[in-house]
């Protein structure tokens, strides 16, 4: 043991553990309009905007604290200097499950009881239920931070890629999703250029992430910032729909996604000639040796000639999409086993995939670029689920763990306004559990000078100074916002 003791007295307002926690506050505030606060208080029944906004704030200062479940809030609440540079006090964790629950709503508002998840939840049948107004006005909300960081941070390109993600989860009302476990499976579009969420669609986990994805795709795309020049979209096989497809050419909306293996089209793809494919380059011009972990793996890629029963090919004047054949096999001969049981050499066969598209980028560009889907949106799927604390439904109803996983998402967006807006270069792309051991856990003192409120941090902490300039920053960010119209 090391030479000292420990002794425990009655807490001080004199000291924080979370000094650069209120960069997080200071940004809310700077793109959240007392409006919209307003408007939430009304669509879940609340009296006062500034209680549905200490709730909500609380609820965001907790996920990205790194607290995972309601009463981790505790921690937070345990600190009275953050309460006094925050201005107010942390929710309880009672209030705020009492906050989510009122999220619990039907679509005329009236709240739903526990045993209402038992008649909504049906089992054998998908079904995506409608948002009641409050889920309503935090997905305005979401929307909302999307377009003022465009605003602020612009981007021509808005490459959209949409995937769902499952929650496990042991609560009563929770349904058997595809993975043999019970949870959860919200659908989401992240916005690739610019790092966040930008819409998502709570789901029961017996809903595929393929039903009803054409209307998913018309509102994540209607809501994009008009300063938008291009419009993207890349998806697994979940996206690949003759409505969502058709639907995004007719809106000239550019796509790759990846294409079921029907037997139709993976006849055509093993007729193809061996004089039809080429090596699957890199960036560089190199041959690619196959994902990470896969060092093995031959790829190459062909152009295949297909045109499935889909209406639009049959339509005069109708154009089919482009396919792009993909072939992958191992580097090592496989062993198979001999008429008399010995083990015998044998080359590796070739597995088969296919893209669909509208692009006429070369096939292994454009092969490189649907594929960096798996590094965008499914991290971003990580980021809020082990960053933050998405990957945990905190209560047995469906509406509340829907607003708890819609919070999350804010809280993504409000770290990466402030992230690109307020912070150095350093930390512009790193993951919250770096920011909160850099920046957001900083101990400090909290004194009054004269009518000042002074926050005091130890010039050794590298952090201090990026509090300083991170908060002039903030300051600039919030008058550029509140330039922007309603």
């Amino acid at each position: 043991m090391l030479g000292f003791q420990v002794e425990i007295e009655k807490a001080t307002r004199g000291v924080t553990s979370f000094g650069g926690l209120v960069l997080v506050l200071e940004t809310m505030r700077a793109v959240l309009r007392k409006t919209e606060f307003r408007r939430l208080a009304k669509a879940v029944g609340l009296r006062s905007w500034r209680t549905a906004r200490r709730h909500f704030e609380t609820l965001v200062l907790l996920v990205t604290s790194g607290g995972e479940v309601l009463s981790d809030v505790d921690v937070l609440r345990g600190d009275p200097g953050l309460w006094r540079l925050l201005g107010f006090k942390p929710s309880s964790a009672t209030q705020l499950k009492e906050f989510l629950y009122s999220f619990h709503q039907g679509e005329d508002g009236k709240r739903l009881g526990s045993k209402a998840d038992g008649e909504l939840a049906v089992r054998g049948e998908a079904r995506i239920r409608p948002e009641g107004p409050g889920l309503v006005v935090l997905g305005e909300m979401l929307g909302a931070l999307a377009v003022r960081l465009q605003a602020v941070h612009q981007r021509r390109t808005a490459t959209m890629d949409v995937d769902a993600t499952i929650l496990e989860a042991s609560k009563e009302y929770a349904l058997w999703t595809y993975k043999g476990m019970k949870g959860y499976q919200p659908q989401a579009a992240w916005w690739a250029e610019q790092r966040v969420f930008v819409r998502d669609e709570y789901r029961d986990g017996n809903v595929p992430a393929e039903y009803r994805i054409a209307d998913f795709l018309k509102k994540t795309f209607g809501g994009l910032p008009g300063s938008v020049v291009r419009r993207r979209l890349r998806g697994d096989s979940a996206l690949y729909n003759e409505e969502a497809l058709t639907w995004a050419d007719s809106q000239g909306i550019e796509f790759a996604v990846s294409a079921d293996m029907s037997q139709e089209l993976a006849r055509e793809v093993r007729c193809l000639p061996e004089s039809e494919w080429r090596p699957y380059r890199s960036e560089a011009g190199e041959r690619d040796e196959g994902e990470a972990g896969k060092p093995d793996d031959e790829r190459e890629w062909a152009e295949v000639c297909f045109v499935p029963d889909w209406a639009r090919n049959r339509k005069k004047g109708g154009e089919p999409f482009r396919y792009i054949a993909i072939r992958v096999r191992s580097r090592q001969l496989e062993m198979v086993q001999g008429e008399e049981g010995e083990l015998l050499p044998r080359p590796p066969t070739w597995r088969h995939f296919a893209v669909v598209t509208n692009m006429d980028w070369v096939g292994d560009r454009l092969l490189r670029w649907q594929r960096e889907k798996q590094g965008t949106v499914e991290w971003g799927h990580d980021l809020v689920k082990n960053g933050l604390a998405a990957r945990i439904p905190p209560t047995g109803r469906f509406g509340a763990n829907a607003a708890f996983y819609r919070l999350t998402l804010i809280a993504h967006a409000v770290q990466r306004l402030l992230q690109v807006k307020a912070l150095p270069d350093d930390l512009q792309d790193v993951e919250p559990k770096t920011l909160r051991f850099r920046l957001f856990r900083l101990a400090g003192r909290v004194v009054r000078s004269g009518r000042r409120l002074v926050l005091k941090l130890a010039e050794s902490l590298p952090g201090a100074a990026i509090v300083v300039q991170a908060r002039r920053a903030i300051v600039a960010l919030a008058m550029e916002v509140a330039a922007l119209p309603n």
